[in-house]
Formats: structure tokens, C-alpha cells, sequence
């Protein structure tokens, strides 16, 4: 089986636009995120913190707060799932890299932060663009530059934060899909993304999830 690409880094392209802190008290900034994120002590048991894609120290918005927007609105093509991301309106970020012990799946784990009530929009957007979407398509990103049929699993994870949404990207034609498992917890979001391994199993990715967003507060 052929690796399929990874949704590395999680923002949007291009780059979000970088502007002064919003006065908002419900955004906390990406520098005090990072204590909400996975370290050597605290990390789940057969996980470390990893540094596959990239510096295996956290990386994270600083004292800034992003402007970028989705494009998952609705009348956005199916084609735009590739850049998904919970990055919207005015938001903060922290993010961790972690592998699996075993070697075998990658993962990334992002904190965001929001101003008030946008995160709720936010998961809202995704899980409206993911009922409307089942499947899409990667343009050029196969061998050869082909096409990639994406078929897109969504379902709701109860009992984990205040929300939270559990959906699988499977590409046809041998490439390995990825998992993400996004937990709202007030205005902050967790974004836990795995990729599957060469078999094309997945691991645990909701208790992991559930262990990992014990610590958003």
C-alpha cells in the first residue's frame, strides 16, 4: 500500500493573517495552550511525543491571534475537506506531535482556542460540510499526479467534552486514510488527527482522545 499524504500542518493554506490580540477573555493564547497539550510525563501510555513532522517541542500562535477562514461554508465544493481545519474567525493555537510506541501511526494534537460561542459555529460548520460531503476528491495527489477518491465516515462521539465528532478520511486505490477526533470543551476545540497504518487499521483514536482532552480546560 502506498502512504497517503498527511493533513500536515492543520492550518489552511495560505498562511492566516497574523494580527494584534483580540480582548477577549475566552481566547486564551497559543504560549498558555501548550498546557493544555501531551508532554514527556504526561503523554498516554503507548505514545510519545514525537518529532517525524517536525521539532518534537510544542509550536503554537504565541501572543498572537489568527484571522483565517475554512471555505467549508455551504455552498463550498466537496474538494475543500483536504484543507480542513478548525481554524476560524479569531482563534489561538497550540499543537504537539506524537507516535505511536509501536511505530506504526503518526498523530498531531491541536488545542484551539476561540472567542465565545465560535467554537460551537465552528464544529457545526464541519459537521453540516460532512453530512453534505460523503465523499470528495484529492486533485493530483496520487501516483502520477492522479486523482484520489476520498470517501468521508462521520459520526458523533457522545459523552466526550461538551460536543465532539469522530470521522475517518478513506481514499480508494490502496492509500492510507487518516482519523480525526475533534472534542469541543467551551470555546476551546481539541483536534486529535492519526493516521492509519500500513495494514490500514486505525488506533484507538476516541479514548485516546477522551485522555487527551482531560486536560482542556
Amino acid at each position: 500500500m502506498t502512504d497517503f499524504p498527511t493533513r500536515y500542518p492543520v492550518l489552511p493554506a495560505p498562511t492566516p493573517t497574523l494580527t494584534a490580540p483580540v480582548v477577549d477573555p475566552s481566547i486564551v493564547l497559543g504560549s498558555a495552550l501548550r498546557a493544555y497539550l501531551p508532554t514527556e510525563e504526561t503523554v498516554p501510555s503507548g505514545w510519545t511525543l514525537s518529532s517525524k513532522y517536525g521539532p518534537s517541542t510544542p509550536s503554537d500562535s504565541g501572543s498572537q491571534v489568527l484571522s483565517a477562514t475554512t471555505g467549508l461554508g455551504p455552498t463550498a465544493p466537496c474538494g475543500v475537506m483536504n484543507n480542513l481545519t478548525v481554524l476560524d474567525g479569531y482563534a489561538a493555537y497550540a499543537r504537539q506531535g506524537m507516535w505511536s510506541t509501536d511505530g506504526e501511526h503518526a498523530g498531531s494534537v491541536t488545542v484551539t482556542s476561540f472567542r465565545a460561542g465560535d467554537a460551537a459555529k465552528q464544529l457545526g460548520v464541519i459537521r453540516d460540510f460532512a453530512a453534505r460531503c460523503p465523499s470528495f476528491t484529492e486533485k493530483g495527489r496520487g501516483q502520477g499526479h492522479s486523482d484520489i477518491e476520498i470517501r468521508l465516515v462521520a459520526k458523533p462521539v457522545a459523552g466526550l467534552g461538551d460536543e465532539a465528532l469522530d470521522f475517518k478520511m478513506l481514499p480508494e486505490g490502496g492509500y492510507l486514510g487518516t482519523e480525526t477526533v475533534l472534542v469541543r470543551i467551551g470555546d476551546r476545540v481539541l483536534d486529535l488527527l492519526v493516521n492509519a497504518d500500513k495494514s490500514g487499521d486505525f488506533p484507538d483514536a476516541v479514548p485516546l482522545a477522551r485522555e487527551l482532552a482531560k486536560a482542556v480546560k
